[in-house]
């Protein structure tokens, strides 16, 4: 009874959230498989909410806190609670993510490149952080660099008609500028 008690906490409370959550490797596998554009936006969603679990209280207000000011335009304070969330936790990797969103609001996009890239070495698969490395890019008009990062973010959402066809706007756009 004991193990079957131990088995289902497991399962229902996962003990690491974040990019080391066992569940992503399954939701991962899905993006894979489905063709379905509404299936692969809901397995994105339910990928962003693991991204978001902290599980330590040292550091949730604080990475909320963070979020809720970046998305009412406190981009300065914000990174300022995210920073603090990263010196407490220098793993979790969704809190190098929402800094280098925020600096890129900012439009400092070299800090906000440091970041995603910190963000990468945590969460290689962390589709949020190349789209952003794209968009800095896009900016700086580096249109190879872009289509390999949409390269990347391929292997994770192969058939992803989205992902493709922003690829394809951008070969578009090339091809009319050449």
């Amino acid at each position: 009874m004991f193990k079957i008690f131990i088995i289902f906490f497991c399962i229902c409370f996962p003990l690491k959230a974040d990019q080391y959550d066992l569940r992503l490797k399954n939701l991962f596998n899905k993006l894979q498989e489905t063709e379905i554009e509404t299936e692969i936006e809901s397995i994105t969603i339910d990928i962003w909410d693991i991204w978001h679990e902290t599980n330590d209280p040292k550091i949730s207000s604080d990475f909320f806190k963070g979020i809720g000011l970046m998305y009412n335009g406190n981009l300065e304070t914000s990174i300022n609670y995210f920073t603090k969330v990263i010196e407490t936790n220098p793993n979790f990797a969704e809190a190098w993510n929402k800094r280098a969103t925020a600096y890129y609001l900012l439009g400092n996009f070299d800090k906000s490149m440091l970041d995603i890239n910190e963000t990468l070495k945590l969460e290689p698969r962390h589709f949020g952080a190349m789209d952003g490395m794209a968009l800095i890019f896009l900016h700086q008009e580096k249109f190879t660099k872009v289509l390999e990062i949409y390269d990347e973010i391929i292997k994770i959402f192969p058939k992803s008609k989205n992902i493709i066809e922003k690829k394809r706007r951008l070969l578009s756009q090339i091809n009319k500028s050449a």
